[in-house]
């Protein structure tokens, strides 16, 4: 199964993306400083979908270079092997 992992320089961010049978699973886990672990997962099945949850994501201003590579990886799954 291919498998990427992008996360943030300071370690605040991280997604798993891995190929599922049905799409592309994510995992995303943000550290909250003194607060938690917030963990959000979910499977995509087609590019828009995905597409539309990334760019709805505040990583996509607070950390662009792990937006532009989750974004890349994600849909570079997507695609049949």
């Amino acid at each position: 199964m291919a498998r990427r992992i992008v996360r943030s320089e300071d370690g605040a961010v991280a997604f798993t993306l891995s190929r599922a049978p049905m799409g592309v699973f994510v995992e995303r886990v943000q550290l909250r400083q003194g607060r938690g672990r917030v963990i959000h997962a979910a499977i995509f099945t087609d590019g828009t979908s995905f597409e539309r949850w990334c760019d709805a994501d505040s990583v996509r201003f607070d950390y662009p270079l792990v937006h532009i590579n989750v974004k890349r990886h994600g849909n570079s799954l997507l695609r049949p092997e």
